[in-house]
């Protein structure tokens, strides 16, 4: 049978135990440490305007990118065209050069509008995207002269910087500009687009919809 101190001393242990507790609880309450994007996400979006906000704050995003090498292809085939001598530039020059190419295909979502997003009472979202676009594009500037095929016949110098830059800014406007390119690549560009945000809205207990 316990004496009257060991009692007190049991009886002292459990409130130190119960106020600790109590402190830890209130702690909790107090200084939550969730984080503040994962608050965001287990929050429902409750209107159209949250779920337009988060696509746009995303501005041009890239989902897609290829990496294309081109041919650049230079022949001068320059006659006598002036009559003035000192300019005469007689014989032929040509130039045969890698292009190395970066492309990142994406969309703008700051074209997303109000008539974009349509939000039911069940959580359904329906959304549909603007076309797929040029995000950005990068070409390498080093030119590697042991790729180089080059002709200098007669009194012409050889191809130097300016003339291959020249290469290179022709052959980034042609394939900029290639339509069938694009067009491969315009299902896979909005598939990941589609997965990227469906995604985000089904961690916001959102069922996502796209449409064309």
């Amino acid at each position: 049978m316990l004496s009257r101190e060991q009692k007190r001393t049991i009886g002292g242990y459990a409130l130190a135990l119960l106020l600790c507790v109590a402190a830890v609880v209130a702690a909790n309450l107090l200084f939550p440490t969730t984080d503040p994007a994962e608050e965001y996400l287990e929050q429902r979006a409750t209107t159209a305007d949250d779920v337009l906000g988060l696509f746009q704050g995303k501005a041009k995003l890239a989902t897609t990118e290829v990496k294309i090498r081109r041919m650049g292809i230079y022949d001068s085939d320059t006659r006598l065209a002036t009559i003035n001598p000192t300019n005469w530039k007689i014989g032929r020059r040509a130039c045969i050069m890698p292009v190395d190419i970066t492309i990142k295909y994406g969309i703008d979502m700051r074209r997303m509008t109000t008539g974009n997003v349509n939000l039911d009472s069940m959580g359904t979202i329906r959304i549909t995207l603007p076309q797929p676009e040029v995000i950005d594009y990068d070409v390498e500037m080093r030119t590697d002269r042991h790729e180089l095929v080059t002709m200098s016949g007669w009194l012409r110098d050889e191809v130097g910087e300016q003339t291959m830059q020249a290469i290179k800014n022709k052959v980034v406007s042609e394939v900029l500009a290639d339509t069938t390119l694009f067009a491969s690549l315009r299902t896979e560009i909005q598939s990941n687009t589609r997965s990227i945000f469906g995604s985000m809205l089904q961690q916001m207990n959102l069922k996502p919809v796209f449409t064309n």
